[in-house]
């Protein structure tokens, strides 16, 4: 629907899905095994939530729209979110610009961040070679960055390092990225459930099941690692009036039938939920949920 010469609609894809580590084999091939990786489509802008190997693909797809200006909002700089950066195409291309967003709790920016990994004998293409315009922001807790018709809402998380949660709001559509968040014990991070309050879709990490987490039936416990389960995304879900969840961040050991398990679990709880996979998406302005690939 096309309104004062822009376009209004929030589409979600999912590029990148898994947590910790790319999990490429048979049993994982439907839900996909690419580390975290994110695109939002408000309208005309570009929006992506970290550069896991996920991000190598969008950039292929990217290649047909150019000259590309888009925003990069990095959860957090772990290797699983930061690792596809070096293969994203669109960077090395002159005519492209992109507005880099993050911070952590260590005093390393965001460019020095991404220029180590680009540095040999890790890597053998520097930063210097990438032909893009690139502007980076550092950002702490209680920014909002405003573009042109989108507002971006950031609350910090309980994460090794630390790690951010976004809220993009945009014409009357609302969505919440909140990543690599550890629960407390029981209690919600009252932080990143303001941030969650009434939005229309959540995408929340859901790495562990409980029993992963607590190291019930003889398994390791999981407790101060950083992340969540999919009883506490729907706890999430619950408080906070969102509409619907998504749960995201598998972890690389998840193969398909244990992904379909999680969310059917959860569906009995919250029914308005599923898992992410490669190749979702999700329009916003839609009342409900695209089906799952288990449906």
């Amino acid at each position: 629907m096309a309104r004062w010469g822009k376009v209004f609609f929030v589409i979600i894809r999912f590029w990148g899905v898994r947590g910790s580590a790319p999990s490429g084999n048979r049993g994982t091939a439907g839900v996909g095994g690419n580390t975290t990786c994110v695109e939002v489509r408000c309208g005309d802008e570009l929006i992506i939530f970290d550069s896991g190997t996920g991000i190598r693909n969008l950039g292929m797809k990217l290649l047909g729209e150019m000259p590309i200006k888009g925003h990069i909002f990095y959860s957090h700089v772990h290797r699983d979110h930061i690792q596809g950066f070096p293969f994203f195409t669109p960077l090395y291309i002159p005519g492209n610009e992109f507005d880099i967003y993050g911070g952590t709790s260590l005093p390393t920016p965001i460019e020095e961040v991404l220029n180590q990994q680009m540095t040999p004998p890790c890597f053998p293409v520097k930063m210097d070679t990438l032909g893009a315009k690139i502007n980076y922001h550092g950002i702490k807790p209680g920014n909002v960055i405003e573009g042109e018709n989108f507002k971006v809402t950031l609350a910090p998380l309980y994460h090794p390092n630390g790690s951010y949660g976004y809220r993009i709001d945009y014409d009357g559509r609302s969505i919440v990225f909140a990543t690599d968040c550890e629960h407390r014990e029981g209690k919600l991070c009252e932080g990143l459930s303001k941030l969650c309050e009434n939005t229309d879709l959540l995408i929340y990490d859901a790495q562990y099941t409980e029993a992963e987490y607590y190291g019930k039936d003889g398994q390791m416990p999981r407790i101060g690692w950083g992340h969540s389960t999919w009883n506490e995304a729907v706890k999430m879900a619950e408080a906070a009036k969102v509409d619907r969840l998504i749960l995201f961040h598998h972890d690389p050991s998840h193969n398909d039938d244990f992904v379909k398990k999680i969310e059917a679990d959860a569906r009995e709880v919250f029914p308005r939920s599923m898992a992410a996979f490669e190749g979702l998406e999700v329009d916003v302005s839609q009342p409900d949920l695209p089906p799952s690939m288990f449906d």
